[in-house]
């Protein structure tokens, strides 16, 4: 059974870089290395947690943990190039590997893109299809809105994240209703 903390444990890592931002002063290359290292150190151990009990991991937060663990390794060796093309890119660098992890966990995971364990109402390639192409949309929408925060960055996040709940919905809602009729 899932406890509160297997629960939220994935998201820890983005929530302590958007803090990070907020509240630090980002205005020298050497000031982004502590958001990007905690963010990383804290994804990889959550992951590590998730594994370890034996629950399947949030795709869309694995995507945002690659591209923290992408950004620290640009800030180590010094590719200052792939840190300005994160700045300037914004939210889309972050859809961006998520919808990469999308494309590998659909094409390379049984349990597809959505990450779940037995079809439901669509089966694992249409549910990691259907995520995909809402991932897709997001990260387009993302880049056309770049400058606009709203439309740029906070929609996009939510219709997707938005769209993953759903299709868990109705997968959840046709495995609870065969377990009824079995």
């Amino acid at each position: 059974m899932k406890t509160i903390l297997d629960r939220c444990i994935e998201s820890l890592a983005l929530m302590v870089f958007l803090i990070y931002l907020q509240v630090g002063d980002m205005t020298t290359r050497a000031d982004w290395l502590t958001p990007y290292l905690l963010a990383s150190s804290i994804g990889l151990g959550a992951t590590v947690y998730i594994l370890h009990r034996g629950i399947l991991l949030n795709r869309l937060l694995l995507g945002v943990t690659v591209y923290f663990c992408s950004g620290l390794f640009g800030l180590l060796i010094e590719w200052d190039w792939l840190n300005d093309l994160y700045g300037t890119l914004g939210a889309v660098a972050m859809l961006g590997w998520i919808l990469l992890t999308g494309v590998f966990t659909g094409g390379l995971s049984p349990y597809g893109f959505l990450g779940v364990r037995s079809p439901g109402y669509f089966s694992i390639v249409q549910s990691s299809g259907l995520l995909l192409i809402a991932g897709a949309i997001a990260t387009v929408t993302a880049w056309y809105f770049m400058h606009n925060k709203l439309l740029g960055e906070w929609v996009p996040f939510i219709f997707l994240f938005s769209m993953r709940s759903l299709l868990l919905q109705l997968d959840r809602k046709l495995l609870r209703a065969s377990l009824a009729a079995g």
